[in-house]
């Protein structure tokens, strides 16, 4: 029989359970709990469940910073595109209010063709006998005659040349504002988006820190364990060593003939208090117990052995599960990003176009020669 580690003396309290036969003995250990749970380590699957509500509380807490920084970028965005929407806004505003002060109706350059005051604003051909525009003859002045019509068209050109340089100014002044509002609005862009890079290298570190520190622990706690079982092997061999020398020893176990000798008449009576003799039958009943004892220790090894190996599967398990969820977030992550840079691209292109269909076809705006030459060439 195996020795227990409390075993002091053969046949005592520490002795093997199949050696004792008093049923109070055997019901006190039935209802010994700690009897009747050793082998299991209770401080270290206290410790595995400790373990696992932290890794849990750890991972929620991730979690809710994720969703913390997610929140803080969501209202960054809104609140710099309202303010993109609120400086569109003053800008037409601002073109609004030009075309309502410079581009008038009464202001554009052929408003004298449509004028319905123009007759009216005219002079007449005579105001009376002293109109200095008519001479005594009354046929100095002629319908169409203008004398001042050098002078006037070369005010009349003044006047356009100034009028094309202002309005050419103001446009340079548009654009450049137009400009200067786009490249603080690419470095607000940029800016982001190396705030987002430094975030993401941070919780990458972190995550990565996280996984080497679960690691380590993991190994020292597989350390301790090996070493646990080392002692509790060395432990076993020494009681059996001891165990097995003793019963080596003991002359009743082993039922030396020797110490059953009588003194009185050796060779034909014996001691009764030192042997008691033994049949084939209880000597096959006694090899039958051995074996039995020995198939339940080895079945109970088995099953010792098939409950490690569930548990180091269903922790190999959970570990796959945490490392698919990980590789989830990071491609859902990548996902997001990647969106992102599209979008920012698809930005970057429509914009690159608008501003040069505004150059090819807005920006145009040349004074022909033809304009100028059409002056003083009508009797109007």
């Amino acid at each position: 029989p195996r020795a227990t580690r409390a075993m002091t003396v053969i046949g005592g309290a520490g002795f093997s359970r199949t050696k004792r036969f008093d049923p109070a003995e055997r019901l006190a250990l039935i209802h010994n709990a700690k009897q009747r749970t050793k082998g299991i380590d209770v401080d270290a699957l206290n410790a595995q469940v400790a373990e696992k509500a932290a890794r849990k509380a750890a991972e929620a807490e991730h979690d809710r910073r994720y969703d913390q920084m997610a929140s803080f970028y969501d209202k960054k965005l809104v609140a710099l595109e309202q303010e993109r929407r609120e400086i569109q806004a003053e800008l037409n505003r601002n073109v609004q209010s030009f075309r309502a002060e410079y581009q008038r109706k009464e202001l554009r350059r052929e408003y004298d063709l449509s004028d319905p005051t123009a007759l009216r604003s005219e002079p007449p051909a005579r105001v009376g006998d002293d109109d200095a525009r008519i001479g005594a003859s009354s046929l100095q002045r002629f319908d169409g005659e203008d004398l001042a019509a050098g002078e006037r068209r070369r005010t009349q050109l003044a006047q356009q040349h100034a009028w094309c340089e202002r309005q050419a100014a103001e446009k340079v002044a548009q654009l450049a504002a137009a400009k200067a509002a786009d490249v603080a609005h690419a470095e607000t862009v940029a800016a982001q988006e190396e705030y987002m890079n430094k975030a993401h290298e941070h919780h990458k570190a972190a995550r990565a820190a996280f996984e080497r520190s679960v690691a380590e622990e993991n190994a020292r706690l597989a350390q301790l364990k090996a070493q646990r079982d080392a002692e509790a092997r060395a432990i076993d061999a020494e009681l059996a060593s001891a165990e097995a020398k003793k019963v080596e020893a003991d002359p009743m176990i082993n039922e030396d003939p020797a110490a059953a000798a009588s003194a009185v008449a050796p060779g034909a009576r014996v001691r009764v208090d030192h042997w008691k003799g033994m049949n084939y039958l209880q000597v096959r009943s006694i090899n039958e117990t051995v074996a039995a004892q020995r198939e339940e220790l080895e079945s109970r090894r088995a099953a010792e052995a098939a409950a490690e190996a569930a548990t180091a599967n269903a922790s190999e398990r959970v570990r796959r599960a945490l490392e698919q969820r990980a590789e989830q977030v990071e491609a859902f992550k990548r996902e997001q990003r990647m969106a992102v840079l599209r979008a920012q691209n698809t930005q970057r292109a429509e914009k690159v176009e608008r501003d040069a269909t505004a150059r090819s076809v807005l920006g145009v705006n040349t004074v022909e020669p033809e304009y100028f030459a059409q002056f003083g060439t009508s009797w109007r």
